[in-house]
């Protein structure tokens, strides 16, 4: 069962993650998590949140698949796009568990 949940997340606001291609491992970047916060479609059928994230300009993430890691969650790959040449955001809607 994933570990990339909102309630972990949320608490990490502040901490930074690990960011590495998900094809050769290169590790890329570090990003920080900034905020965390429930998506427009969450309820009893589904679970969704919004991941928001900051970097260094000059390591800029097009967007992409990346593979993040983190003690709190492991390591799981997900879709990340970006909307500054800093800023990140990942969206997550997943059927909630009955």
């Amino acid at each position: 069962m994933t570990k990339f949940v909102y309630e972990v997340l949320e608490a990490m606001v502040g901490e930074s993650v690990e960011v590495f291609d998900p094809e050769t491992g290169e590790k890329l970047t570090e990003l920080k998590i900034t905020n965390v916060s429930r998506g427009h479609v969450h309820g009893e059928a589904f679970d969704a949140f919004n991941v928001e994230l900051s970097g260094d300009e000059d390591e800029h993430c097009p967007d992409n698949h990346y593979l993040l890691k983190h003690d709190k969650f492991g390591a799981e790959t997900y879709y990340m796009s970006a909307h500054a040449i800093d800023k990140y955001q990942i969206c997550i809607s997943r059927k909630a568990d009955a």
